[in-house]
């Protein structure tokens, strides 16, 4: 917490005029600077068995809660956008028809109550959710055919909902692989991965995939990666400038997180490690990244040992396991702080104006 960042508030508000002003000013500052300091990921582990569950913990990795508890896999957390409600998928409601295993999207409270499924398509795998800014819509990946065993076709689509899961509708409409929706701040665009420039029609399951932007009619689809590599999980900054991603450009078994311009332009390696990262997603102040990898496991001998939730610094720099347990940790989603939304402008929104945007935690 920065003693700088608090006295521009300060100065900002009674730049407004009045002890009232500066007094509410006050109070919404500590209020948001609270804010900030409290704001928690959730992740998905099976740290407690070997089933995966949804945990929350601070930004340091301390205080780890559990949040939920169910024979069937739950994963993929997703805040609302006023941090009251998160998504996930779950195979809780579990359908098996010939070999087919369906997943949902549910909904609950940040303590893990009260969990509603959404989707209810005992035909179609839901997953990987993401929340419109104003919270009255989700997008969410769904496949028609979804088979666990990978065998066979799909039919892979993002489709968007209102947020009680009431009207449905597929977006791409497409005979590729779609998937990994990520809402843009402004609520304008959706970016996602795709297959469909990658030669799906000839290998589907390995064509690779490319990170796309559309508006929110489906429409406008435009291809910002257009590399050879496998780009996905694309992860918008909360002022809307950039995207983070993971790819393999760097090599088919060494996945890296990148950041990109939002238009494409200027695609820059992060991570830099000869292990795998991937599922980028910021902060809500825009200085760090959490992501996870399994470079502290023995990923030269057994890739899918270890994988740990990580956070660096937005340029790449000090990366710090957070997790560091033998399960598998993944699925990082960072809790928004309305109150804290950053503008494209680089400035801070607030209840009461815009002041230059601080470091609430603490990275230089």
């Amino acid at each position: 917490m920065k003693l700088g960042w608090f006295k521009r508030q300060i100065q900002a508000c009674h730049l407004h005029g009045g002890l009232l002003m500066l007094a509410a000013c006050f109070l919404l500052a500590s209020a948001s600077l609270l804010q900030a300091a409290d704001a928690r990921i959730a992740f998905m582990s099976t740290r407690n068995s070997n089933n995966g569950e949804i945990f929350l913990m601070n930004p340091d990795g301390k205080r780890v809660r559990q949040l939920t508890r169910h024979l069937q896999y739950d994963s993929a957390p997703a805040w609302s956008p006023d941090g009251k409600k998160i998504t996930f998928a779950s195979f809780r409601d579990l359908h098996k028809p010939k070999g087919i295993i369906f997943a949902e999207i549910y909904v609950m409270n940040p303590d893990g109550t009260n969990p509603i499924n959404l989707t209810q398509s005992p035909k179609r795998a839901d997953f990987s959710s993401s929340w419109s800014p104003d919270g009255k819509q989700i997008a969410f990946t769904s496949d028609e055919g979804f088979k666990w065993d990978g065998s066979g076709g799909s039919r892979r689509n993002i489709w968007v909902m209102d947020a009680n899961g009431g009207n449905p509708r597929n977006l791409t409409n497409h005979e590729a692989l779609d998937s990994s929706p990520d809402w843009s701040p402004d609520g304008m665009q959706i970016a996602f991965e795709s297959n469909r420039d990658g030669g799906w029609e000839v290998d589907f399951w390995k064509a690779p995939s490319d990170i796309y932007v559309m508006t929110l009619d489906g429409a406008n689809l435009i291809n910002l990666t257009n590399h050879p590599a496998a780009d996905g999980s694309p992860d918008w900054s909360p002022d809307g400038n950039r995207i983070a991603f993971a790819s393999n450009r760097d090599g088919d078994d060494n996945k890296e997180i990148y950041v990109m311009n939002a238009d494409g332009t200027n695609p820059i390696n992060l991570t830099n490690h000869p292990a795998a990262d991937g599922s980028p997603d910021w902060s809500p102040d825009g200085n760090q990244i959490v992501f996870v990898s399994n470079r502290d496991g023995d990923w030269e001998r057994n890739p899918k040992d270890n994988w740990d939730v990580f956070v660096m610094n937005a340029d790449g720099t000090n990366p710090i396991n957070l997790t560091n347990n033998r399960a598998w940790d993944s699925s990082p989603a960072w809790e928004p702080v309305p109150n804290l939304s950053v503008t494209s402008k680089g400035k801070l929104a607030t209840l009461w104006g815009k002041v230059k945007r601080g470091n609430t935690y603490g990275v230089r």
